[in-house]
């Protein structure tokens, strides 16, 4: 199978070419995977060129509250605190590094921890902004303005009993959750303004079964379930300013005449040109089937190469011919990529 990278808009194309796909048996059609590439959630402006990290989050242990963070005596969250900050930014900084976007060195992190209220904060003002410009030498921060973190424990008890003798023991299932909260911000600090907010509430949970003690010490430590939600928390919100490489599927026919399947023979030897030369032969062929299919075939040839109109003209020539509901799928995937190519260029302008 041939993988091929062009330039993509969005994460719902995969699931289009499995719809696409779900028309057709294996002797008409053959799947193909292309690696595209989606656009993050936030176009970071392009006059932006280092990033520093800030921590403006809550201590959890000044709390008056336990209600409103995690319902643990004050050295605990003096400790996770420390553990779960690490964390939220490490995955931050993996985030960034594995994007075309950013190659930052080191984490370099600022405290400006919070002391003042539990809330969630204002956004920096200008004038604060301006001050953190004026000592910290970077063009925008990515900010964590606060969290709120709980865990909890559940057991349920609806599986086998087992017999020891002078005893029966229920086998359980035991549910580790961590649940949290997490504000983050995104300043320009070059136009002192806010380029992104985000707040989020995520759950992770770990589930054994078994007899309740082996269950229990199958779980992981408070803490490192800790430090694995907080890196996938900062991970994730890390990856929403990174344009990212993914899979989606398409397909070719492979059926149909003599052509056509030279053709298909050619593409699965990677040889797309020679492939590409007999879809334009039989692109107007007499029967409309064959230059349907042809022309359909052409609109993938155009599509891998990023020859987005091309592609479009291609696909809308096969709907003229035959009125398949799966050619009208491809042209609106086609269309999607077009009016959302601005978007990625913005990101990583292209040559």
């Amino acid at each position: 199978m041939n993988h091929n990278r062009s330039i993509v808009m969005t994460g719902l194309l995969g699931i289009n070419g499995i719809i696409l796909l779900s028309f057709f048996g294996c002797n008409t059609v053959r799947e193909i995977s292309i690696e595209v590439m989606v656009p993050a959630e936030v176009t970071i402006p392009t006059d932006v060129q280092s990033v520093t990290f800030v921590n403006r989050s809550y201590n959890p242990w000044l709390t008056k509250a336990p209600e409103d963070t995690i319902h643990r005596p004050p050295e605990d969250l003096f400790i996770i605190d420390s553990i779960v900050n690490n964390k939220f930014f490490l995955g931050i900084f993996d985030a960034l590094n594995s994007s075309l976007l950013f190659d930052i060195d080191k984490l370099v992190l600022f405290q400006f921890r919070r002391a003042d209220s539990i809330r969630f904060p204002d956004p920096l003002s200008e004038e604060e902004l301006l001050a953190i410009s004026e000592t910290v030498l970077t063009d925008a921060i990515i900010c964590l303005e606060g969290y709120s973190m709980t865990d909890s424990l559940a057991v349920f008890n609806n599986l086998e009993d087992a017999w020891f003798g002078d005893y029966y023991e229920t086998e359980s299932g035991v549910v580790f959750f961590v649940q949290g909260t997490i504000q983050w911000r995104i300043y320009d600090l070059i136009n002192r303004s806010v380029i992104d907010e985000f707040i989020t509430t995520d759950t992770t949970d770990w589930t054994v079964y078994g007899y309740y003690q082996e269950a229990m010490n199958e779980l992981p430590e408070v803490i490192d379930a800790y430090r694995e939600f907080a890196y996938q928390r900062g991970y994730d919100f890390g990856m929403r300013v990174s344009p990212i490489w993914s899979q989606v599927r398409r397909f070719y026919f492979i059926s149909g005449n003599k052509n056509i399947r030279k053709a298909a023979d050619y593409v699965y030897e990677g040889k797309w040109e020679k492939a590409a030369d007999l879809w334009k032969l039989e692109s107007g062929s007499d029967d409309p089937q064959i230059a349907a299919k042809s022309a359909f075939n052409l609109a993938l040839y155009s599509e891998q190469r990023d020859l987005l109109i091309p592609a479009i003209d291609w696909a809308k020539k096969s709907y003229e011919l035959i009125n398949e509901k799966y050619t009208k799928i491809y042209i609106e995937i086609l269309e999607h990529r077009k009016m959302n190519k601005l978007k990625l260029q913005q990101q990583i302008p292209l040559k």
